[in-house]
């Protein structure tokens, strides 16, 4: 039988993000498997791909999830179940606090794993296996202007386009604000509009908000030192 399962995320995006909502998780090979399974089984009516997620429920909240964090995916769901046509009600009955080190530590290492196919390879790789502030050093090193092939990672529009979703994602959390969707995250930060879109190949001003959010994290450290 088929799992329910609802569409979230923004109303714009270049592709579909779907939560099956499952009795049971998996490994990563096992859960990758799964939700390959589910998305060629359901009909989306759409040409746009799918980006299929799992999650467990407990009491209209999700409990545990395949990719990302739970907290995370677990107001995204709620607060972008009325941008989509959803066949199902709503399964998430309230938001929950979110955990603001958890989306540091996801933002910083997402940062990172983008130099993994750029000559700083090697440095990139030994930052991630590391910790954050490790992770933070590195980045604090990045002249983005240098950088203009990041290999299979995708082209500088695409890299660029992440790197401001999750900066914008991040710096709000840190700020208490929670953003979901590019739409909020270009009205809370309209000078990260044209890398949102997709426009912008200048990293004049991605810059800055990479220097803002590794200033803010280091700051953060030190406070809990």
């Amino acid at each position: 039988m088929l799992p329910t399962y609802q569409i979230f995320g923004s109303k714009s995006s270049q592709d579909v993000d779907v939560c099956f909502f499952v009795d049971s998780l998996d490994g990563i090979r096992g859960n990758h498997e799964v939700v390959k399974m589910y998305t060629q089984q359901v009909k989306f009516n759409t040409s746009k791909p799918i980006n299929g997620n799992l999650a467990i429920l407990k009491n209209g909240i999700i409990i545990e999830n395949f990719k990302g964090s739970a907290d995370e995916l677990n107001n995204a769901l709620f607060t972008t179940y009325n941008l989509h046509d959803q066949v199902y009600k709503n399964h998430i009955q309230q938001l929950v606090a979110r955990d603001v080190t958890s989306r540091i530590v996801r933002c910083a290492r997402s940062l990172v794993a983008s130099f993994t196919r750029t000559d700083l390879r090697v440095a990139s790789k030994v930052a991630l296996r590391a910790d954050v502030a490790t992770q933070i050093d590195f980045l604090d090193t990045i002249e983005l202007k240098n950088y203009t092939d990041f290999g299979k990672h995708g082209s500088v529009i695409e890299i660029y386009k992440s790197m401001a979703f999750q900066l914008g994602m991040t710096i709000a959390l840190m700020n208490d604000i929670e953003l979901y969707t590019k739409e909020e995250i270009i009205a809370t930060f309209p000078e990260l509009e044209h890398y949102i879109l997709r426009k912008e190949q200048n990293s004049e001003v991605l810059q800055k908000h990479l220097k803002l959010f590794i200033t803010m994290v280091k700051n953060d450290i030190q406070r809990h030192h």
